[in-house]
């Protein structure tokens, strides 16, 4: 279950929590076996390991948990960095090496199957009770905490720290999976998009000088907001032309694209989507000050929506 972009509110009727910055999972336990899941369906655990202990912090031997994988830094705050970082690790060292220096944490927040049972019909208020009730605190494994009513306050507060923002829940929704339902609203004091890549402008022969992103339309079409040259390190502008030299495509895949924006352009298959941070939009939509963030394996591409992704902040004309 996803949710829709939104403004901080008040309401007696919502439940105000943190919205985490880091890898969406859904955690299975079954007996003896025990899993994760990102929302493409890849395991979690082969790329961090050390959560194999959130199996011990679920009470019930068959239960089926919602949360986030979450990688905290120096500041004591998500970094999403690390975390897309640990997930693309491949080799076992990396990965042991990755899982001692920066290992992650679990956050729970939802419970759709307790004891066997499912529960997703249930009013979230009775989920959240039934979360509470069988998965505990322990070194890697945390529940969301939150606030009724007060959501400017609470907004607030988390802006203050520094935290990415709060999603509101409706006390009586129920969860329905594969729905981007506005019984959940995100708000974000940090404004980003998770954008396709439809190409890049080339710097030499061997690096990028910026990414060229798109985003889905309600028609079907991927339109053009902006490029994004900043946050790449030299050897991530490197590492990427090379993979996008493997997807190459020689026409755009672009529907809408500023015709003096193409000159120095080359295009790529949309199968890949990027992170990316920015100010404000300009008067035509697109993204000013854009800031790459970093790769989101656990995307598809078709998911970044325009409404979606850019929320109130759409000024597109």
């Amino acid at each position: 279950m996803l949710a829709t972009p939104g403004e901080a509110f008040d309401s007696p009727d919502h439940f105000f929590e943190v919205k985490w910055d880091g890898i969406r999972a859904l955690a299975y336990k079954d007996g003896d076996s025990f899993w994760m899941e990102t929302r493409n369906f890849k395991q979690a655990l082969p790329r961090f390991p050390e959560l194999r202990a959130v199996k011990d912090a679920i009470k019930s031997d068959r239960a089926v948990i919602d949360g986030e994988i979450v990688v905290f830094g120096a500041s004591g705050l998500p970094d999403f960095d690390a975390a897309r970082a640990r997930n693309a690790q491949k080799t076992p060292l990396a990965i042991a090496t990755a899982s001692a220096s920066r290992p992650a944490v679990y956050i729970a927040f939802d419970c759709l199957v307790l004891d066997g049972k499912e529960i997703m019909p249930l009013p979230f208020s009775k989920r959240r009770d039934a979360l509470l009730d069988t998965v505990r605190k322990c070194d890697r494994t945390i529940v969301t905490h939150g606030s009724l009513e007060h959501g400017r306050a609470y907004f607030e507060a988390l802006a203050a720290q520094g935290l990415e923002g709060m999603v509101a829940k409706a006390l009586k929704s129920p969860y329905i999976p594969g729905t981007r339902s506005k019984a959940w609203i995100k708000v974000r004091d940090v404004k980003s998009a998770d954008c396709v890549v439809a190409g890049y402008s080339p710097n030499g022969r061997d690096q990028i000088k910026s990414l060229i992103a798109g985003l889905y339309n309600d028609a079907g079409e991927l339109l053009y907001v902006g490029h994004v040259g900043t946050g790449f390190s030299s050897l991530e502008r490197v590492e990427i032309r090379t993979a996008l030299e493997r997807i190459r495509v020689s026409e755009s895949p672009l529907d809408q694209y500023p015709i003096v924006s193409g000159r120095d352009a080359l295009w790529v298959r949309p199968c890949l989507v990027c992170r990316i941070e920015y100010l404000t939009l300009t008067q035509n939509g697109h993204l000013r000050h854009p800031t790459f963030k970093g790769f989101r394996t656990d995307k598809d591409p078709e998911e970044c929506l325009l409404a979606h992704e850019l929320g109130s902040h759409l000024t597109r004309k």
